[in-house]
């Protein structure tokens, strides 16, 4: 069972967002066009809007292309948020060694069906070459051709976009768009949260680590998007020692230490994705299962499809 459904928040400041969050899902349908900023704000005005948005751990619902109905749609799918809504009783699971195991097994049972893999290549064009498409890799500096009859893509919007396909213009009347993402985890010598009862419970900070995860007895956890996630990148560029006392200052505001000293950090690693969440700037639009351009090449990706239309990494 995926733990991480029971979030950690100030004074009485879960019960207040249900309520806030339920009493105005009934005013929804009067402002289709609206971002949920302005919703919020409508209601609540815009100091009030932002620290509500703010307390969910998501920075993304403050941003203008993020309407009233994708946020709620958003808050109701994340397990961190969802006891917010009505679907507070969903229960999460995961793989609890990784997906690793599982990728290679479907990768052996497609090879065992005819199925090929080239590795570490980057495609770098397409071109029409009479019934066939003629596509252009980059592989460990050297560029390799490949030509082909049938052509289906599985990659993101912004990988599209840096093809000479013309994306999206010769493929969808849609718009997409996408959000970075950051991750930091950190190691130490004990697992110390659990005497502050936080084993398995992530916990919203009102600082850049906004979602800090404390997983079991082995490491701690920040996941961030937007603003926050591109914060944490600025700070790493400026060096890792101000990248870690960064942390630390904000895991001391966060964390209910009564006045002991933060435990010293013994590892850590991150990870940033300047692409994290790829989405379609229109999700309540009707959307075909793929893409089909003029040539007659098919498009495939979560972030196409009819619902949400949001695909992570």
């Amino acid at each position: 069972v995926y733990p991480f459904t029971q979030a950690v928040f100030g004074e009485r400041v879960q019960e207040k967002l249900k309520a806030t969050l339920l009493g105005l899902s009934s005013m929804l349908k009067e402002h289709p066009e609206d971002s949920f900023l302005d919703f919020v704000s409508h209601y609540l005005g815009p100091a009030e809007a932002t620290r509500i948005i703010m307390a969910t751990g998501y920075d993304a619902l403050l941003l203008p292309i993020v309407s009233a109905s994708m946020a709620y749609d958003i808050i109701k799918k994340h397990p961190e948020t969802q006891n917010f809504t009505e679907n507070a009783g969903n229960q999460w699971l995961y793989a609890t060694g990784g997906y690793a195991q599982l990728l290679a097994q479907l990768q052996s049972h497609a090879q065992a069906g005819g199925v090929e893999f080239q590795m570490e290549r980057r495609l770098l064009s397409v071109e029409k070459s009479g019934d066939d498409h003629m596509l252009a890799f980059s592989h460990k500096g050297d560029t390799q051709m490949h030509r082909t009859r049938h052509l289906l893509m599985a990659i993101p919007p912004s990988a599209m976009a840096r093809l000479n396909l013309d994306f999206p213009a010769s493929w969808s009347p849609y718009q997409y768009d996408s959000l970075p993402l950051f991750k930091g985890f950190l190691t130490f010598d004990t697992a110390w949260w659990q005497e502050l009862g936080l084993t398995d419970k992530v916990l919203m900070a009102d600082n850049p680590l906004r979602k800090i995860y404390f997983k079991s007895d082995k490491y701690l956890l920040f996941y961030t998007d937007s603003e926050s996630a591109s914060y944490w990148r600025d700070s790493l560029e400026q060096g890792e020692e101000v990248y870690l006392e960064r942390v630390r200052n904000c895991l001391q505001q966060a964390l209910p230490l009564n006045g002991l000293p933060l435990p010293d950090i013994k590892g850590h690693f991150y990870k940033h994705w300047p692409q994290g969440v790829e989405f379609c700037l229109e999700p309540e639009a009707e959307h075909p299962a793929a893409l089909l351009h003029p040539d007659g090449i098919i498009a495939c990706s979560d972030a196409y499809t009819a619902h949400c239309g949001w695909m992570e990494g």
